[in-house]
């Protein structure tokens, strides 16, 4: 089956942009290699990083946190107990025993853990 213009022009970035990522030159080079104004390049590669499905999913700042339904939520019981608060950080990074008490000292340390 014969392709039609229209079709040979949906298809013209996805094909030139599959065919960079796997060459392994800069856009610059495949640019001039394919004769191809690397400012369109540039703007077809973002519109297709746009709705990539494949894309790493980027992080919201935000993360998951687990309540042990055993633990009271009451700042009177935290202290009490000697347990407090535990932070536990992507790289390992454990800070326990967080309270009221101590809450002005762990403030700077968060700082400095950034």
């Amino acid at each position: 089956m014969v392709s039609t213009p229209k079709q040979q022009a949906k298809n013209f970035w996805p094909e030139h942009l599959e065919q960079w990522r796997s060459s392994g030159v800069s856009q610059a080079a495949y640019c001039r290699q394919y004769n191809l104004c690397h400012k369109k390049f540039s703007y077809r590669k973002r519109q297709s990083d746009l709705f990539c499905d494949d894309k790493p999913e980027l992080s919201t700042g935000f993360s998951r946190i687990q309540v042990n339904a055993s633990v009271s939520t009451a700042p009177a019981s935290a202290s009490a107990s000697g347990r407090g608060l535990s932070l536990r950080f992507n790289d390992g990074t454990l800070i326990e025993g967080i309270t009221t008490d101590n809450l002005l000292l762990v403030q700077p340390l968060l700082s400095l853990l950034r």
